[in-house]
Parts: structure tokens; C-alpha cells; sequence
């Protein structure tokens, strides 16, 4: 074989190589969709891990953060997902009720005793089951992230006991449960996206809402609430989704970088959200909100009431499941 032809075979080799190699190490860019404003725990968390995914891909995989709904409420996002027309979304876990229900098992009423058995449910056995039933949806669940434990506002008077709830307004989550929750201790629950939240309560539309200290601040719902009343009633989870279309056009190398990415944001993101919680009620208070939390007598009312409603909805999500999940929560109350 003359030398010639020799290297006309090289570089034709060559030539069918490097459009392969430039594909794999081409930049590819994606939207991150978030319902709250950029200085909420939750964006701040998305940032994060736009930070660490494009350090640990050296620059490959690039996350643009989209907050305050911009390009979409959560429920929106769901349709958009699973297209891939937008590749990533931080949602709240009640909405994802549903698409799958057993979700709905996170919304229980005061279920969760502390953040530490949050922690350890969310990131455990049974967490990752729930995230796992995602898939079939074309949706890949990337972790829990925190939003808190929710407290009530309200412009008509503060709520002491249960039955001070009756006839309010209150805007809640779009998940069947919490409605359940509110109208069993009789309230007019009033289903709603965040992002049109201040607006109807600007124009009275609802008397109220339920959002952890660090919505109520970012929100601004301090300027058309006045009171405020630290009820911790539900806890609540983002969930960071990919869309799963997107997932399975990565190799396995960047499917590795995504989730390191999203496993280290988790961990910041929910030492933001809890110092955000504490550290914006003192913000809130200086802001002229009138702030009370509930006796323990009456805590333990509402703690009464919140078993009722379980019972009621328990065949909504599944009772095996439910069952399981309530046998792994005594487990952990156990080892902790």
C-alpha cells in the first residue's frame, strides 16, 4: 500500500471521527422553569445547581434558571416536560397529585414532627419509590428540595383555634388533600397557581393563603395580609424534574453529572430555605404583620382534626401505600 493512499485513508478516518467528537463535546443549553422570584430559597437553589452542573461538565451542560413562572406555572410545566420543550422545572410535590397520586401522601396534615424526619422520609426508600413512579409520566425526579412547614395568613382576624377558619377564603396548593384539609375545618378552599396569588388577595378576592415564612416574605403577602398565624399545619417539597426525553438524550457520564449536581444543590438549597424561615419572620414582624402562634391545647385540636381528614383520603392515594409510608415513618421516629 503506497504511502499516498495510506494517508488518504487517515485522513478520511479522521474526517468521519471529528464530526463525532465535536457532537459529544458540543455546549448544550437548557431552561430551568421555578414558580417563585429569583431571591426565593427555592431559585436560589436552582442557581446552585446550574453552578455545579456546568462546573462538573466543564462547561458542557448550561442551566438558565427561569423563576417567577415566567415561561410557566407548575401545572404548565408538567405538559411542557415531558415534550422537552422545557428540560428542567422546580415544582411544588403537591401538584404532581395528579399524575401520581400516592404525591398526595406528602400532603397529609401534620404527619412530620421535625425537619430532620423530613429529611430522612424524602431521601429514604420510600421517597425514592415516589420519584421512581415519575418515569412512566416522561419525567425523571431529581430529589426533594424544601419549601417548609406552611403557616396561615389572613386580612379578617387571627386564627387561634380551627373553628376561626370558618367561612375564610384561602387560597391553597392545587392538591385535592389540602382542599380536603381546609373545607373539613371549614373553610372556602380556592385552588390557585403562586403567581396569581397577590393579586386576588389585593382585590379580595380570597381572605388568605398557606405558605411557609419564606413565601409569605419573597411573595410580598405581608402588603395585603395582616395576620399571621405560625401553624405549621402542612410540610411541603419542591421536586426538581428533568424531562425524561431530555435525561435520555445524555450520555451516562453527564446523567452522573446531572444528578451529583442536583444531590449537592439539595443540601444547600434546603439550608437556605430554613434559615430563610427563620430569619424573615423577624422581617415580616417588623413589617407590621400581626404574628401568633398556636397554644399547644389548640395545636393538639388541629392535630385532631388532621387524623380525620387522613382517614378520609387515605383510599385516595392508596391505603398499602399509605400504610407503608406511615409504618417507615415510625421507623424513623424510632432511630432518631
Amino acid at each position: 500500500m503506497n504511502k499516498p493512499f495510506t494517508r488518504t485513508l487517515a485522513a478520511l478516518g479522521l474526517a468521519l471521527l471529528l464530526p463525532g467528537l465535536a457532537a459529544h463535546a458540543e455546549e448544550r443549553s437548557f431552561k430551568l422553569s421555578a414558580g417563585d422570584p429569583i431571591d426565593a430559597p427555592g431559585p436560589q437553589g436552582a442557581k446552585l445547581f446550574s453552578e455545579h452542573l456546568k462546573a462538573s461538565s466543564g462547561g458542557a451542560l448550561n442551566v438558565k434558571v427561569f423563576p417567577s413562572a415566567m415561561i410557566g406555572n407548575d401545572v404548565q410545566m408538567l405538559g411542557a416536560l415531558p415534550a422537552g420543550t422545557v428540560e428542567f422545572a422546580l415544582v411544588g410535590a403537591p401538584t404532581l397529585v395528579g399524575l401520581v397520586k400516592e404525591f398526595g401522601v406528602l400532603d397529609l396534615p401534620y404527619q412530620f414532627n421535625s425537619p430532620a424526619e423530613v429529611d430522612a422520609m424524602l431521601d429514604g426508600p420510600m421517597g425514592q419509590q415516589l420519584l421512581a413512579k415519575l418515569e412512566e409520566k416522561g419525567l425523571v425526579g431529581l430529589g426533594f428540595w424544601e419549601i417548609g412547614f406552611r403557616d396561615l395568613t389572613n386580612s379578617k382576624r387571627p386564627i387561634e383555634k380551627w373553628e376561626d377558619l370558618k367561612g375564610l377564603k384561602i387560597r391553597t396548593v392545587q392538591s385535592p388533600i389540602f382542599r380536603t384539609f381546609f373545607e373539613h375545618l371549614g373553610a372556602n378552599a380556592q385552588p390557585m397557581p403562586i403567581n396569581e396569588v397577590f393579586g386576588a388577595l389585593e382585590m379580595h378576592a380570597i381572605d388568605g393563603q398557606e405558605n411557609p415564612i419564606s413565601l409569605i416574605a419573597t411573595q410580598r403577602f405581608n402588603e395585603v395580609q395582616k395576620y399571621l398565624t405560625l401553624s405549621e399545619h402542612i410540610y411541603t417539597s419542591y421536586v426538581l424534574l428533568m424531562s425524561k426525553k431530555t435525561w435520555d438524550s445524555l450520555d451516562d457520564a453527564q446523567r452522573a453529572q446531572v444528578r451529583q449536581a442536583a444531590e449537592q444543590a439539595r443540601g444547600e438549597q434546603r439550608a437556605i430555605a430554613r434559615k430563610a424561615n427563620q430569619d424573615k419572620l423577624a422581617e415580616l414582624k417588623d413589617a407590621g404583620m400581626q404574628i401568633n402562634a398556636l397554644s399547644d391545647e389548640q395545636r393538639q385540636r388541629f392535630v385532631e382534626q388532621a387524623k380525620v381528614v387522613t382517614e378520609q383520603v387515605r383510599g385516595n392515594i392508596g391505603a398499602d401505600f399509605v400504610q407503608a409510608w406511615q409504618a417507615e415513618l415510625a421507623r424513623v421516629r424510632e432511630s432518631h
